[in-house]
């Protein structure tokens, strides 16, 4: 059964027309993440189609010459999308000299038509290679299904690419023209067009998925020092300690804060406070375990969940802490040298009595208000 191609070409620059005011749209306020290129790509992906459809109309040079080197250029625009979607450069020469080739070889070939579908499909099927590629190396690193979606659709366009360079070479008497009424050319182009539209959604979702995930990071994590947030810390503080009890084993909290920060504040600037905050948030990062939860309570204030930890290990991470960060030399934003210190309170589960969350923290910040009273620059465990 063979449908009119003309109207298939027609479904297709609609489809392609449609999809690229859409991705254009959101690429508006996405355009470091991939979508301007993509945007761009369907757009070329609709010029070419009506380049297509104009056979006969137009000259062949507009027609086959220039039609195919924008399909080709619709390739290398969405591999440089992938790439700026996954933050890598690109190899631009990989993804851009097919369509010099394309140029090259179209133009020669340009009598001969079941040569040009065969030479095409080649090297539609290798860019289409390049994306799918692209797109499993960092599959681990992206987020959601939107990916999966525009690894099918092109696993399935390069099938009727092969598809269309075995159907031509077979029925090379009966397809005499892209034009040709055959079922080959047909499905080859419905097909394309279903494939249009998986593609386009998965690169959508992509980007959808990825601001989703952003948007949870946000919510979980402290804007300035990138530890996760008050809110967060008490989830799992409680989630920590209802399984400190399921299975009987300790469970401690280091409440820490920096010595005289409001003098920071007051002598060199908020911005040189700030700054101060996120170095003191690194080192303490840096010097936790993996298993360990270090957030920022508020202010100055961080919170450090030790999981499976006593009071004694408790302790012992944080004198690493307190000699960590009063080794470690701070900067102001002037560039100027700012001594810091960090004062520790100590609390283990098993110093309280079926003890909350409210507790536990309130056990540490007595700690912690011993460590200041005793003269800053120390390490306190609560003693009920």
């Amino acid at each position: 059964m063979a449908a009119h191609i003309p109207t298939l070409f027609m479904v297709i620059m609609a489809l392609s027309a449609t999809l690229a005011i859409a991705v254009g749209i959101a690429a508006r306020t996405q355009l470091r993440e991939g979508m301007a290129y993509w945007a761009l790509g369907l757009l070329a992906h609709t010029i070419a189609y009506l380049l297509f459809a104009l056979r006969g109309q137009v000259s062949d040079w507009l027609s086959v010459v220039l039609g195919n080197v924008l399909l080709s250029c619709v390739f290398a625009l969405f591999a440089e999308g992938v790439f700026q979607f996954q933050k890598r450069r690109s190899p631009r020469w990989l993804l851009w000299s097919p369509v010099v080739l394309v140029a090259i070889l179209f133009s020669a070939l340009l009598p001969w038509y079941l040569a040009r579908v065969v030479v095409g499909a080649l090297i539609f099927i290798f860019q289409s290679l390049v994306v799918v590629v692209a797109v499993l190396q960092k599959r681990r690193e992206t987020v959601g299904a939107g990916q999966y979606f525009l690894v099918t659709g092109f696993l399935v366009l390069i099938a009727m690419m092969l598809l269309q360079g075995v159907g031509v070479v077979l029925h090379r008497e009966e397809i005499k023209s892209v034009l040709t009424a055959h079922w080959v050319p047909s499905l080859v182009f419905l097909m394309s067009s279903l494939c249009t539209v998986v593609v386009s959604l998965g690169l959508i979702l992509m980007a959808k998925e990825r601001v989703e995930e952003r948007n949870r990071s946000l919510a979980m994590r402290d804007e300035l020092t990138g530890l996760i947030n008050r809110r967060s810390l008490l989830e799992a503080l409680a989630q920590q300690l209802a399984m400190a009890r399921r299975h009987g084993q300790p469970l401690a909290l280091l409440m820490v804060d920096i010595d005289y920060f409001k003098q920071v504040n007051d002598l060199h600037g908020h911005l040189s406070g700030d700054k101060v905050l996120k170095a003191v948030a690194q080192a303490i990062a840096r010097r936790t375990r993996a298993q360990d939860l270090p957030g920022r309570l508020g202010g100055e204030e961080f919170l450090v969940i030790l999981p499976n930890t006593t009071a004694q290990g408790a302790v012992q991470l944080a004198e690493i802490l307190r000699q960590g960060v009063g080794t470690t030399e701070f900067q102001s934003t002037s560039g100027k040298s700012i001594a810091i210190t960090i004062s520790i309170g100590v609390c283990e589960q098993g110093q309280l009595l079926a003890p909350q969350c409210d507790d536990m923290i309130s056990a540490a910040d007595q700690a912690l208000y011993l460590a200041k009273q005793n003269g800053r620059n120390r390490v306190e465990v609560f003693s009920p």
